[in-house]
């Protein structure tokens, strides 16, 4: 996994519980800390960082995940201003990762794997298929909820089918504003 991914998640940490918990976090962990943003880290390593991070803050696994994303994702997102910024809503932005936001990544980290998402836009929603040997799913799915924090919308996601821990598929619904 890049090194970015662990800054970010570093940051989301630190911003939400404070360094001393991040300090902890990596101490539960066994780990140094030390990660540079293009750096490549095996995936054991975020792993471990999310299990130390699910132990201190009480909250199931899964969900230190989603936690993680949501936050990541407008974090992220600032990184890459020129592309974020051609993007009226969270619909556009989502739909763009595959064509548009997973290249420029490719650009800035060409050693990156990013997940593929499909998707079939309906009445209802997006429905999205997230496919990643990774099968970090939750994480996914703390993502696309982050889209909506990004452009002030309330998203919902809901799953319909988990195929495998790296295939899975989502409803995604979007309205104006928090609810």
């Amino acid at each position: 996994m890049k090194g970015i991914i662990f800054n970010v998640a570093e940051e989301v940490v630190t911003d939400l519980y404070g360094a001393d918990d991040w300090d902890s976090i990596l101490a539960s962990a066994e780990l140094e800390g030390a990660y540079t943003s293009l750096g490549n880290y095996d995936d054991s390593e975020i792993a471990a960082i999310i299990a130390a991070a699910s132990v201190l803050l009480e909250v199931e696994i899964e969900e230190t995940w989603r936690i993680i994303g949501r936050y990541m994702l407008p974090l992220l997102a600032r990184r890459i201003p020129t592309v974020t910024g051609q993007f009226d809503d969270a619909r556009q932005f989502l739909l763009s990762v595959n064509d548009i936001i997973h290249p420029e990544v490719t650009v800035l980290y060409p050693d990156s794997v990013p997940p593929l998402f499909d998707f079939v836009d309906t009445d209802a929603g997006l429905t999205v298929r997230y496919q990643s040997a990774r099968g970090l799913m939750a994480l996914a799915e703390g993502l696309i909820l982050g889209c909506g924090d990004l452009f002030g919308e309330t998203v919902t996601v809901e799953t319909l089918d988990i195929t495998s821990p790296t295939d899975c598929t989502f409803r995604v619904s979007f309205s104006a504003g928090r609810a």
